[in-house]
């Protein structure tokens, strides 16, 4: 597993992504659970949801994600400490998102269509409504991911991107501007923005990648306070 040390120093317990050498985490069962354990942390309440595309994006509390609908969506947040909440990748963009002022977390699943919608402000709209999370307090970090170097779309996809106001260099989508300049927007200083600057797609197989070999298995994201 990838830790991010630097993210974690502001306060958290655990911000990482696992490996393609850790194993599929697109499986059933409590793939975050196992994630919490190959960090080296006691397993306990951690939790994932089905994953649509979408931005919809939901609070989890001790007893796991509060939905009000189906078990669906591409967003989860939370202000339970020792609570664990990941979503599974595989080129798409984790985005963590931490206030350490209120003690809230939140990460989102930010593929194309997910950061053409806006899912990460979506997630970071839901800190604010539910925890009193000011912009200005929030700490984000864009996760390994299909990077500017070699996410190519079609020719109408990209150019829906720059009619979005969304950065694309002729076909090539950077993902992890799109959603560094969504939370500028929202209100989240430059400087509280990393990018691991990662590309899932050329990193040699260090992750699972859909671009690079068709693989259906995932990497799972996650962060806990």
């Amino acid at each position: 597993m990838l830790r991010f040390r630097k993210f974690e120093s502001l306060g958290l317990r655990l911000a990482g992504i696992t490996e393609g050498a850790d194993g599929d985490f697109a499986r059933e069962g409590r793939p975050a659970d196992d994630a919490l354990e190959l960090a080296g942390l006691a397993r306990g309440a951690a939790y994932t949801i089905k994953q649509v595309h979408g931005t919809r994006v939901w609070p989890v509390g001790k007893g796991g994600p509060q939905c009000s609908g189906p078990e669906e969506g591409d967003g989860l947040v939370t202000d339970c400490e020792l609570v664990a909440i990941g979503v599974r990748v595989a080129d798409c963009v984790p985005v963590y998102l931490f206030d350490a002022e209120r003690r809230a977390g939140g990460i989102a699943h930010a593929g194309r269509q997910g950061t053409h919608d806006g899912v990460t402000t979506a997630a970071a709209q839901m800190m604010q409504l539910r925890y009193g999370t000011r912009p200005c307090d929030l700490h984000a970090l864009i996760g390994p991911s299909a990077g500017p170097c070699c996410y190519q779309v079609s020719e109408q996809l990209a150019a829906d991107f720059i009619v979005r106001g969304l950065p694309a260099l002729g076909r090539y989508l950077d993902l992890w501007e799109a959603n560094s300049l969504q939370l500028e927007q929202f209100g989240v200083p430059r400087a509280q923005i990393e990018i691991a600057g990662i590309c899932t797609i050329c990193s040699g197989g260090r992750f699972h990648s859909f671009r690079a070999t068709g693989t259906q298995e995932r990497n799972l994201a996650v962060i806990s306070l």
